[in-house]
């Protein structure tokens, strides 16, 4: 069976404000032009999400909002803390732990995890994820842990202001 992974970073934050809190920056007016931009790029992809798993900061949960008034049909938001300052192993822990119901996962987080699960499952170094790029993976697999290094193939690739296909 095959299963779809997005691996997606969230868009463009504002600064970090004098006595802010890293986890509650905002999206800057880039941002969320970049999350319904992201949002019409994944409304073309031959499937739809079933769900996306999300880190809590203010920042992601806004990328998520964003892409999924895009969307026609709004997937699950699963909202879990191991997504924010998360490590490559509690990365790959999560995925290894998603429902097998759902074959179509999304995950909005940070940098670098986002863009070390991304070269630990295909293989590809891709240099760090920018703002409000997404990979789209497929993995043969009947469930998801048995998702392991090397086992994704990249389908597509796409960043902030890429042409349209």
């Amino acid at each position: 069976m095959v299963k779809n992974l997005l691996l997606i970073r969230h868009a463009d934050a504002q600064m970090v404000q004098r006595n802010e809190r890293d986890f509650g920056r905002k999206l800057s007016e880039k941002g969320m032009s970049e999350s319904a931009l992201l949002g019409e790029y994944l409304k073309k992809l031959p499937f739809k999400i079933d769900t996306i798993y999300t880190s809590p900061s203010v920042r992601t949960l806004q990328t998520c909002a964003e892409i999924i008034q895009q969307l026609e049909v709004a997937p699950r938001i699963i909202s879990s803390e191991e997504y924010y300052e998360a490590t490559r192993n509690v990365m790959m822990a999560a995925v290894n732990r998603v429902d097998d119901i759902f074959p179509n996962v999304a995950i909005v987080a940070h940098n670098p995890s986002i863009s070390r699960l991304y070269e630990y499952l295909t293989g590809d170094s891709q240099g760090g994820f920018i703002t409000g790029a997404c990979a789209w993976l497929q993995v043969s697999a009947e469930h998801w842990n048995e998702v392991s290094g090397g086992t994704a193939e990249t389908k597509d690739f796409y960043y902030p202001g890429m042409s349209s296909k």
